[in-house]
């Protein structure tokens, strides 16, 4: 953190802008980011002079990488309505109605949800958000799983039943039914958005050529593999104990064996209401595939259409988003009530699904290296080596979005052409998440086994098609999350089971994120190097 105070006169302006020039610099804010922000904050100092009544004091303190400026001072009170309305007011002689403009949009991303203005006890409060960083929810994430463990061991130990199970009926499990309630309200319509637009979208990869294709196809395919391979996992290390049903109120629904021939008839619903009334994860998918290539078709004639299903795609996300926003609350809770209602050996039984979901995640990363060496001819240790900053910087971020600069960055280092992975790589983020599918066929075995629910065929098949589905609509943080919940019921299990593994996800979500970039990383080094437009010599060096 760093501070300094300047008197209230014009004249220690320069001064103070140029600390927050330098210490934004030191905090590695990228330079037009700053510029941007002296632009801004310059205004609002001028503003806090007229109006100060003592000395301004300017904070700037960064933790985990997100950057925040505080400016503090006593004085008549003001608001950023009026800093606009001063900027605008100084370009209105010129006539430069694109200036005003510009300032404009300027005023609304910065003064947006980043800036806030108190006037408390005579004094005028300023914070600014200059830099968010992606390990500020993750760092919020554990620290709630690691105090709600605590405190429901306290509450379990040291206070009287009575007490700890009153504050788990009417505190910690309302608050998660709530975030669950919102949580079943929004993942059909994101899902069912989220696919028809990507597809109504494949009409315009389309025209980029056989390359956009084969790398399409070629994520679908890692994405079956990624299915196979947490199917490999849980058998191998077949977890879930039937006890742990006890500490869910809902039961299971029991659902009878489904045939092939069933399942796959069943896809298409008769009506567009009843699959989101009913949550039938496969009848959204049919709905929003036929809609995406209806759109797709009709987008050359008239693309409003498409650009509707991108709208509603966006609100959806953005919705969402606010939702798992309270996902540290909601983990406090949970782990709360856990601990109260088990004991440890059954919380043991619920920790083994973290190793398992890694032991999936390895032999995913595992099967990648053989792609690579059997698939593209390369060595798969050169892969290793020149990807791995790319891999490490997805699992300390648990963001394929956030380390999408380092998957760039090293694409261009092993020397594939920007032509496939400036392509590639943002789309890999979007519809190729094979750490995801690896986590949600891992989870749905495990808690069906404790559900006493029994996997196989047509009720596999819908799951594989399901899963592969889904991952197209769950790069959103907590995507897996989502989608868990949304087909724990189609195989019979009450979606609430889903808290028994909500404490947990955010440290299975770490190596997810790192496979599901290894699988981009991976994908577009094997089409680069197909296409000869892999620069071997650059590769191998």
């Amino acid at each position: 953190m760093r501070q300094m105070q300047i008197p209230a006169n014009i004249n220690e302006l320069p001064g103070a802008l140029e600390f927050i020039r330098t210490n934004l610099s030191a905090k590695k804010v990228p330079k037009k980011e700053i510029a941007r922000t002296l632009l801004a904050t310059e205004d609002v100092l001028v503003k806090m002079i007229e109006t100060a009544k003592s000395n301004i004091s300017i904070v700037i303190s960064g933790l985990l990488g997100t950057v925040e400026i505080r400016l503090y001072a006593k004085g008549e009170e003001f608001n950023s309505s009026d800093i606009e309305k001063k900027l605008l007011m100084e370009n209105t002689d010129s006539g430069d109605e694109e200036t005003n403009a510009i300032i404009h949009q300027l005023m609304q991303k910065l003064y947006g949800n980043n800036f806030l203005i108190k006037h408390e006890n005579g004094a005028n409060k300023i914070s600014l958000l200059i830099k968010k960083s992606p390990l500020r929810q993750l760092f919020f994430t554990i620290s709630s799983l690691i105090a709600g463990a605590i405190a429901g061991f306290l509450l379990q130990k040291f206070t009287p039943a009575a007490v700890s199970t009153s504050l788990s009926q009417n505190i910690f499990s309302p608050i998660y039914v709530m975030f669950m309630n919102s949580l079943k309200m929004v993942v059909g319509p994101l899902v069912f958005f989220s696919i028809a637009s990507s597809i109504a979208d494949f009409g315009d990869i389309k025209t980029l050529g056989k390359i956009a294709l084969k790398i399409i196809f070629a994520y679908f395919c890692t994405s079956f593999i990624a299915i196979a391979i947490g199917y490999l996992a849980y058998n191998i290390f077949p977890i879930g104990n039937p006890e742990l049903a006890n500490a869910i109120t809902a039961s299971a629904t029991h659902s009878t064996s489904i045939s092939i021939k069933d399942t796959i008839i069943g896809i298409i619903p008769n009506n567009i209401i009843s699959p989101f009334e009913e949550s039938k994860m496969l009848q959204i998918i049919y709905l929003a595939t036929a809609l995406g290539l209806a759109a797709a078709s009709v987008a050359k004639a008239d693309a409003r259409f498409k650009s509707w299903l991108i709208i509603f795609n966006k609100i959806f996300s953005k919705l969402t988003s606010f939702i798992v926003g309270c996902i540290p609350v909601v983990v406090f809770c949970s782990m709360a009530k856990m601990m109260i209602s088990l004991n440890i050996d059954k919380l043991l039984n619920v920790i083994v699904w973290i190793p398992v979901v890694y032991f999936g995640q390895f032999l995913m990363i595992t099967t990648y290296l053989i792609l690579i060496a059997v698939v593209g001819g390369l060595n798969p240790f050169k892969f290793l080596e020149k990807f791995f900053p790319a891999m490490l910087s997805a699992f300390s971020l648990a963001s394929s979005s956030a380390a999408l600069p380092t998957s760039l960055k090293q694409s261009e280092e092993m020397g594939i052409s920007k032509k496939i992975y400036s392509f590639s790589m943002p789309l890999g983020t979007t519809i190729n998440l094979d750490g995801t599918c690896v986590t949600v066929m891992i989870s749905l075995l495990f808690l069906s086994k404790i559900f006493g629910i029994s996997v196989t065929g047509g009720l596999l098949l819908s799951m594989i098609i399901a899963i592969i589905m889904i991952s197209v609509g769950s790069s959103i943080p907590g995507g897996a999350l989502l989608g868990i919940t949304l087909l724990l019921p189609q195989i019979g299990v009450p979606a609430d089971a889903v808290s028994l593994i909500m404490g947990l996800y955010p440290i299975a979500d770490m190596f997810q994120t790192c496979t599901n970039v290894t699988g981009d990383g991976v994908v577009t080094t094997i089409v680069s190097r197909h296409e000869k437009m892999l620069d071997l010599k650059k590769f191998n060096s």
